[in-house]
């Protein structure tokens, strides 16, 4: 799918203009967010800017009627957090935060959270089952390729995982876990493994400032490339790899697909 946004030419002109710290990503991400506004007032058909994680996400709740939500790396006790913005009939939230309390504790009337690492909780509730996920816990590759499989483990059939920090605006943003980290690596394995798997990456402004992975079962064209976890790897690659559509195609493919036929 064309990269309508032109997202994978901004961050390698970020790259060649050698801003690679973790200070340096606002540029690129200013210059993409003028771009996606230029791009949805051609294309926005009278459907509403969405912008972020939460407005994707109560999107996809709104729309499909979800009535679970699990997050990993959720701390509800802050009323910033995204589960506390989260509008859901269930929602559990895993995070090994050492807050004071029992846990699991309950949240609200129908919330949980549960004091774990993501390897336990999945492997503590193998029947859990859930329609939405979000996993914004621990930034490393293999510890994100864990959480998407536990996640789809754990999904309900018409589920839908979402997956926060997907692409580093800047080089250095991807050597800690607690920025960008290596999320992306766990994607890229997945997008050229899996073929029941159908996969994007909503990029910025609309996926937030380092784009939302989205992962639904389906079917995919899988990426044919030997795969190398280089930043530069990822620049050279990035629309194929990460699979790139803004929120135009957001709404055409997870929103309002057109049937099969029309």
């Amino acid at each position: 799918m064309p990269d309508k946004s032109g997202f994978g030419n901004t961050l390698r002109a970020v790259y060649d203009q050698r801003l690679f710290s973790t200070q340096e990503w606002k540029p690129g991400y200013d210059h993409q967010t003028a771009r996606g506004h230029e791009l949805w007032s051609l294309n926005h058909q009278k459907r509403d800017w969405l912008q972020g994680k939460v407005q994707i996400m109560s999107k996809l709740i709104q729309m499909n009627g979800y009535s679970s939500y699990l997050e990993i790396g959720g701390q509800p006790w802050s009323d910033r957090s995204t589960c506390s913005q989260i509008q859901c009939g269930v929602k559990h939230t895993v995070d090994p935060s050492k807050k004071e309390g029992e846990f699991p504790r309950r949240v609200g009337d129908t919330g949980m959270h549960f004091g774990l690492y993501s390897d336990d909780f999945f492997s503590q509730n193998p029947d859990n089952r859930y329609d939405i996920v979000f996993i914004d816990g621990y930034h490393e590759h293999q510890q994100v390729r864990r959480d998407i499989e536990g996640s789809l483990r754990a999904l309900n059939p018409g589920g839908v995982i979402l997956l926060h920090d997907m692409v580093p605006l800047t080089r250095d943003l991807e050597v800690s876990p607690i920025n960008a980290g290596t999320c992306w690596r766990a994607f890229a394995d997945l997008r050229a493994s899996r073929e029941d798997l159908e996969m994007h990456t909503l990029v910025p402004p609309w996926g937030t400032e380092d784009s939302l992975g989205i992962i639904r079962r389906g079917s995919q064209q899988r990426f044919s490339e030997p795969i190398f976890y280089t930043y530069e790897f990822l620049l050279s690659n990035i629309e194929q790899l990460m699979s790139l559509i803004d929120l135009d195609d957001f709404y055409r493919i997870y929103i309002d697909p057109v049937p099969e036929g029309k």
